[in-house]
């Protein structure tokens, strides 16, 4: 008679079944997200065929400052345009925000050892900022054309969220200082804050007066190149400023997947990301002559301490052009009172047309949880409230944390406020009306919760957890002449 089968042989064979399914279902998801990130590849690689508008070469009477987060940047993106500008005789500045001194990899590789100490941090800087000398020298730029700020790496976005008044000042992961430590700075001893930081922007603006300014794009990835622009728009809004005719142009360094092909391809051009492409930016081209793209090709190899680290990144941006891009006007349109009701419905929005227009299915996780991959963000106003209307690509998710920040500023002053939904569609307020249907979110956020609504930023940013799905960047909103707190 057969025996019958043990508890424990059955349980290790459920256990067998288990591990299986598990490793099935890993196997799968891997193969999911190797798909998404091959598309995004694909359609990057595809959109450098794409033929963009031309951008003028610089003239004579030009006054061109750029702004650059890290020594390489300018070079990265504006190397070309600085070694023509030059070539025509236009006034050239460059502006390094800080000295790449929080890149632990390459202090770690300069000083060959792992046991990184602040003072190695402060002397990497030092060494940046001559591999910037260096390449600026080959673009035709004087030394006396670069001011470095010496602000902390890897800490503008905190001093852009939260370090903003002096008495809460940034403390350096790298440097362990609170207050620049750089004697070249062109403020020596800055203190670390957002306050600090535009007082020196708003000064360097009205101190050269350009005609043209040169910044990071709001959507490129790396959080020093995302905060830059917005110190740099939050100080051409301020009033010393705003009445310069100023135009601005963007460039991207940071964006996943980008640039494409990776490598040197010296005679291939360069595109931008084709999600960012399809969305509300106007892309240009600045067609580099053979001999110019050769100085910045040049120009790149000056940094010694980043090409020996990511060499194939740095060689990406030498190719036959050079792509820079017209931001639209955040509008915020006017609207009767009592115009919109929050319910959920975008029927009371006809007529209203979005104020942006996010890039979708560019990232990973948002291709994968498109509930939280964002298509547009509307926003109007009547004289008591700021609407504003989130549409997602597919319906919403209870599993998802939709956070709707607003920065606003007042002269030095700066106030931060969030409206935070989920996960199962909570609130972290209960003086915020918010309604949610579908794939759209809307809310009324009272105006007199902000400053000013003159120079006020909103980002919608999504997360799974703490992984984030969707991050629109920061934008800044214009509102109607009609709309008043």
């Amino acid at each position: 008679m057969t025996e019958p089968m043990s508890n424990n042989n059955g349980f290790q064979r459920v256990l067998r079944f288990a591990v299986l399914g598990s490793a099935i279902i890993a196997t799968f998801a891997a193969a999911v997200v190797l798909a998404v990130q091959f598309g995004i590849h694909l359609a990057n690689e595809w959109q450098q065929y794409t033929l963009l508008p031309s951008m003028p070469s610089p003239r004579a009477e030009d006054k061109i400052l750029v702004f650059a987060p890290h020594s390489d940047d300018e070079t990265l993106g504006c190397g070309g345009l600085l070694a023509l500008a030059s070539r025509q005789g236009a006034r050239l500045r460059v502006v390094l925000i800080t000295n790449g001194d929080g890149y632990r990899v390459g202090v770690a590789r300069a000083f060959g050892t792992l046991k990184i100490t602040p003072e190695m941090c402060i002397r990497y800087a030092h060494q940046r900022q001559e591999e910037t000398y260096a390449a600026l020298e080959v673009l035709r730029v004087p030394r006396r054309n670069v001011i470095f700020l010496g602000y902390p790496d890897r800490g503008i976005a905190a001093l852009w969220h939260k370090n903003w008044a002096p008495d809460e000042l940034y403390t350096s992961h790298a440097t362990q200082m609170s207050h620049s430590p750089y004697p070249n700075a062109f403020r020596p001893n800055a203190p670390y804050c957002g306050e600090s930081l535009l007082a020196d922007i708003e000064r360097i603006i009205l101190q050269e007066k350009p005609t043209d300014i040169y910044l990071p794009h709001p959507c490129d990835n790396h959080p020093d190149h995302w905060a830059t622009y917005c110190f740099v728009t939050a100080a051409l809004e301020q009033p010393s400023i705003i009445h310069l005719p100023i135009k601005l142009h963007t460039y991207l360094v940071h964006r996943g997947d980008w640039p494409t092909p990776k490598g040197d391809h010296p005679n291939q051009p360069l595109a931008p990301p084709h999600a960012l492409a399809n969305g509300d930016t106007r892309w240009e081209s600045l067609s580099l002559p053979a001999e110019i793209a050769a100085m910045k090709r040049t120009a790149i190899r000056k940094y010694k301490t980043q090409t020996a680290i990511e060499r194939g990144f740095l060689m990406s941006f030498a190719r036959t052009n050079e792509i820079f891009s017209d931001l639209p006007v955040r509008k915020v349109m006017s609207v009767a009172d009592n115009a919109i009701t929050v319910d959920g419905n975008s029927e009371d929005w006809q007529g209203i047309v979005p104020a942006v227009v996010d890039a979708v299915g560019d990232y990973v996780v948002a291709g994968l949880t498109k509930g939280g991959d964002v298509r547009a963000i509307y926003a109007c106003a009547d004289k008591r409230n700021l609407y504003v209307r989130i549409d997602c690509v597919r319906k919403l998710s209870k599993r998802l944390r939709y956070n709707i920040d607003f920065r606003s500023i007042e002269g030095s002053k700066a106030n931060y406020y969030s409206v935070v939904i989920g996960p199962s569609f909570k609130y972290n307020t209960a003086e915020i009306p918010v309604a949610y249907k579908e794939k759209t979110i809307e809310l009324a956020v009272p105006l007199t919760k902000f400053e000013t609504y003159r120079n006020l930023y909103i980002r919608v940013e999504t997360k799974l957890v703490k992984l984030i799905v969707d991050d629109t960047g920061w934008h800044d909103l214009e509102f109607a002449s009609s709309v008043s707190l």
